[in-house]
């Protein structure tokens, strides 16, 4: 099976493998066999649940085992693999907004990363009111941040 969703820029699809974690990336159309001609890169790495989101270049994504990732998106090169603090845990997607990444963990918050070739965890934020995991992914709007648990749904945005 394949849970992740395939991510496209530009024409190229990208992809991460299920269970086999690993990435490819196509372009794609044609007939016939065109993995010659469409595949443009294949490699080891990927996650099981997770999806990527595409960003200037890169593709990130975090692994249900607590890995973050940066793909270059022209060549599949890893330009980090990072161990996410807490051993987080996760299967919620990363969500792209305002330059950030954030990394909804299952039972550790939400992790804040910039959006770059550089792993740099910006903020962790905790509601320590509920202990129901956080198996969803959150969803951006207007400037809110929406968070559901297994029992409640959040909102989370500046005051006004």
């Amino acid at each position: 099976y394949v849970v992740p969703v395939v991510v496209q820029n530009e024409g190229i699809l990208y992809c991460l493998g299920g269970r086999s974690n690993r990435s490819i990336a196509v372009r794609p159309g044609g007939k016939g066999d065109v993995t010659k001609t469409h595949k443009l890169w294949e490699v080891n790495v990927g996650a099981n649940v997770t999806s990527p989101v595409y960003y200037d270049g890169h593709l990130y994504w975090a692994s249900d085992r607590g890995i973050a990732f940066c793909l270059n998106a022209k060549d599949g090169e890893v330009v980090y693999k990072n161990r996410l603090p807490t051993g987080a845990r996760l299967y919620a997607s990363i969500v792209l907004a305002d330059g950030k990444l954030y990394v909804t963990t299952r039972d550790s918050g939400v992790i804040v990363l910039k959006a770059g070739p550089e792993y740099v965890e910006l903020a962790r934020n905790e509601i320590k009111s509920d202990e129901d995991l956080f198996n969803a992914s959150p969803a951006v709007s207007e400037g809110s941040i929406y968070l559901r648990t297994n029992g409640y749904l959040y909102r989370i945005a500046e005051k006004k």
